[in-house]
């Protein structure tokens, strides 16, 4: 059974977004003023590494137990690809533009807990194995985007990767700790799920335990600071919104924010976010919107190119409160260089709005990345804040209907055989893609 049905999710969407309003004359909707551009300097002081607690999760603060073994599984964000499997599993979920009109991709990062398959999967991009070198963990894709003309890391997944990692490849093929689903050695791991909602290039799964059984070493950890209570202080807010994409078919993330239970729940295109695999609803103790440079590689929009080690601004939501803060990355001062092992590999920093070293509250992360220069993000508020614009209040949307209770999950299989190449659309110059991936 579903842990929350849609219905009932929408209504409480609509009630809780005027959770506040008991204290305020009005609630508004306000667009967050856009920040000032982030920069690769970084003039904020880093905090050093905080230690690893035994028996606590570092990217959750939760009681855990058992080997540090992270995997980090590439996500088809596509409203196709709905509901996504495993998810609900998933320590840390980032969320990033893909595409310049809007598309975007995401990465679930899992650890605490490890469900049996995951995904879909699909395609590597460049800012996406520079967060697999933050964290060390294994990489879980299905073909990458590769640059044709020339070695070029920024854009070329393989030479990003390889620069840090020279044994990533043996034979022409990705290998441990690299999980490319149209390598044939891992013709095991993933599957094809068939279940009436999914058809490729939107159905293809992980087998995680398969890929922690490849593990013979630990990472280097890089835990967060934790906290039972959260933010104490900062705006009062019941609901977030970001829009990657204003026209249909629309891109949006949108949270809503229960006090009852401290979580801020997930929408997808208005629609509750949850488990293919279980049916559960997810949930989020952390909420953070990653403003970012984001350009495209010779102004091709489908060659994302998205800075994420310097210094930026961050919007930070916990307990249903709002502020913004910093996120830092790179342990030079100065300049930061993207292609530096030392920067690649070290740790993100969130920095509240007095520049320390954000507290975590204990639980699971979501974190948007954006445009600095033109994402909207919206929140619902009763309180007003410094350089928002009102915005009209969105129309509810019409109730959706109650999904049925997922079937059953079969245990992942090999494709009977690895698809041909298709031929590029950004003529020779975009994925390896196989099978429309």
């Amino acid at each position: 059974m579903q842990k929350k049905t849609l219905w009932i999710a929408l209504a409480a969407l609509l009630a809780l977004s005027f959770a506040f309003a008991a204290t305020a004359e009005e609630v508004q909707y306000l667009k967050l003023p856009l920040p000032a551009l982030s920069s690769t300097r970084i003039s904020a002081n880093i905090p050093p590494e905080n230690p690893a607690q035994e028996g606590v999760n570092p990217f959750t603060g939760e009681q855990w137990a058992g080997l540090y073994h992270p995997i980090m599984v590439q996500i088809d964000s596509s409203h196709d690809a709905l509901p996504h499997w495993g998810v609900s599993s998933a320590d840390i979920i980032y969320e990033m533009p893909l595409h310049q009109a809007g598309d975007t991709r995401s990465v679930a990062l899992f650890m605490g807990s490890i469900p049996n398959i995951a995904g879909p999967v699909r395609s590597a991009r460049v800012p996406m194995a520079s967060l697999r070198e933050m964290w060390g963990a294994a990489w879980v894709f299905y073909g990458t985007q590769e640059y044709w003309l020339a070695e070029e890391t920024t854009v070329d997944v393989l030479d990003f990767v390889s620069q840090f990692n020279p044994d990533c490849m043996k034979g022409g093929r990705w290998v441990f700790p690299f999980f490319n689903g149209t390598d044939m050695q891992y013709y095991d791991l993933f599957g094809r799920q068939s279940d009436g909602e999914h058809v490729a290039p939107h159905n293809a799964t992980i087998n995680l335990r398969g890929v922690e059984e490849y593990y013979n070493y630990e990472p280097v950890k890089h835990p967060f600071k934790f906290t039972d209570t959260g933010l104490d202080h900062g705006t009062n807010v019941s609901g977030i919104t970001i829009d990657y994409r204003t026209q249909k078919p629309v891109t949006k993330s949108s949270y809503v924010y229960d006090p009852s239970t401290g979580l801020y729940t997930r929408f997808r295109e208005d629609e509750q976010y949850y488990d293919g695999n279980n049916g559960l609803v997810c949930e989020y103790a952390n909420v953070i919107v990653l403003y970012s440079n984001v350009s495209w590689f010779n102004g091709n929009a489908s060659r994302p190119v998205i800075r994420l080690v310097g210094q930026g601004t961050a919007d930070i939501f916990q307990n249903g409160k709002y502020i913004r803060g910093t996120w830092v990355r790179g342990r030079v001062p100065g300049e930061t260089n993207v292609n530096d092992p030392a920067q690649q590999a070290s740790r993100m920093v969130f920095l509240d709005d007095q520049g320390n070293e954000l507290e975590m509250k204990r639980g699971k992360t979501f974190v948007q990345i954006v445009d600095e220069t033109k994402q909207i993000v919206s929140v619902t508020t009763s309180e007003n804040i410094a350089g928002a614009t009102v915005q009209a209040t969105p129309k509810p949307t019409n109730t959706p209907k109650p999904t049925r209770t997922p079937p059953p999950t079969r245990p992942p299989r090999g494709t009977r055989a690895t698809p041909a190449p298709e031929q590029n659309q950004d003529s020779g110059d975009g994925e390896v893609e196989f099978g429309g991936f």
